[in-house]
């Protein structure tokens, strides 16, 4: 590969892990397609939430059931994703990170507010980039509990 080809793919790339990143949250928000959410991971993808007291789960048809418990239990979310940063890209795999603010309303009525670091292990698949490891550390420790989705 010549070294203008390189710089594309890279370019190209960050692009499409930005892309996955801002659908993760945007299929989320729009909290109408819990496949759209699972196709953002791969088959054997561990969704990782210990870091705000949720579950770890494994498995895209786990993660699917986590998501169909998330959206039934919320009325309306908000994800607010910044401060997008590849710290590895090698071949095909990727690790990026962004912060987010997640606003929402869950179904009884309180409030969720979440400051978190998004940590991605991402790599590449005949069908683009996709999400083999998930975390979600806060940045800022919350004034109350997030509800549980379990």
């Amino acid at each position: 590969m010549s070294n203008l080809e390189a710089r594309i793919q890279k370019i190209e790339d960050r692009l499409a892990l930005q892309d996955l990143i801002s659908s993760y949250c945007i299929h989320i928000d729009e909290g109408q397609d819990v496949d759209a959410i699972v196709d953002c991971f791969v088959d054997d993808a561990v969704l990782d939430l210990s870091g705000l007291g949720l579950p770890v789960v494994t498995g895209r048809q786990n993660i699917r059931e986590f998501f169909i418990s998330v959206l039934a239990g919320t009325e309306c979310n908000a994800h607010y994703s910044t401060n997008f940063r590849i710290n590895r890209l090698e071949g095909d795999e990727a690790e990026c990170q962004s912060y987010v603010h997640a606003v929402g309303v869950a179904r009884g009525g309180s409030d969720i507010l979440v400051y978190a670091k998004h940590q991605f292990q991402c790599v590449r698949t005949e069908k683009g980039w996709k999400i083999k490891h998930f975390s979600e550390p806060y940045l800022v420790p919350p004034i109350h509990d997030i509800p549980d989705f379990e």
